[in-house]
């Protein structure tokens, strides 16, 4: 048989303590800056490989631009050109028509512009002076020829890629940073 009434513990306030005051204790702030600084240690060293990403897919697309032009030369008996203008860091495919160059329809072939962290240093085509402004272009003949050339493309921390074309082939060769004709 119970007898007596069971009661919650009051708390009493003990003579000369400070009310507390809502808010967070220092340990608490320093346990939340301490997370904050794991991962902030995480994902910023991650934000510098943006630039080398950007790096490697816009020369992924130029090979593909340039493979693809060559396979259109050949299976269409048609010249065409690959335009790179070195002001606008853009590069784009045209046809030759009847004596004059127009710009490819094709969606893969039109005009494509380099992000902003990566951009076309150098270009040079055999045979040719070194360009690294104004536009220039690489031809491509019905014949299954290329002019051969080398695009050098680099990001804002100076890695960069030679990209040289095949003239027989319509193959790029890329090469770890800045690599001439003399060196390959």
């Amino acid at each position: 048989m119970i007898t007596g009434i069971l009661t919650a513990p009051t708390w009493t306030k003990s003579p000369g303590s400070r009310p507390r005051r809502p808010g967070f204790s220092i340990i608490e702030l320093l346990g939340v800056l301490a997370i904050i600084g794991l991962i902030a240690a995480l994902v910023f060293p991650r934000l510098g490989s943006l630039g080398a990403s950007d790096l490697r897919s816009s020369g992924r697309r130029l090979q593909g631009m340039v493979q693809l032009t060559f396979n259109l030369a050949v299976m269409e008996k048609a010249d065409y050109r690959l335009a790179l203008d070195l002001d606008s860091q853009c590069v784009w495919v045209e046809k030759n028509i009847n004596g004059t160059y127009e710009a490819s329809k094709l969606e893969l072939l039109s005009r494509y512009c380099l992000p902003d962290q990566v951009y076309i240093q150098e270009l040079e085509v055999l045979d040719r002076k070194l360009v690294s402004t104004g536009t220039e272009h690489i031809y491509f003949g019905m014949d299954g020829f290329v002019e051969p050339a080398r695009i050098f493309i680099v990001n804002e921390s100076d890695d960069g890629f030679s990209l040289f074309t095949d003239p027989t082939t319509g193959r790029i060769k890329v090469y770890d940073g800045r690599v001439g004709y003399s060196k390959r």
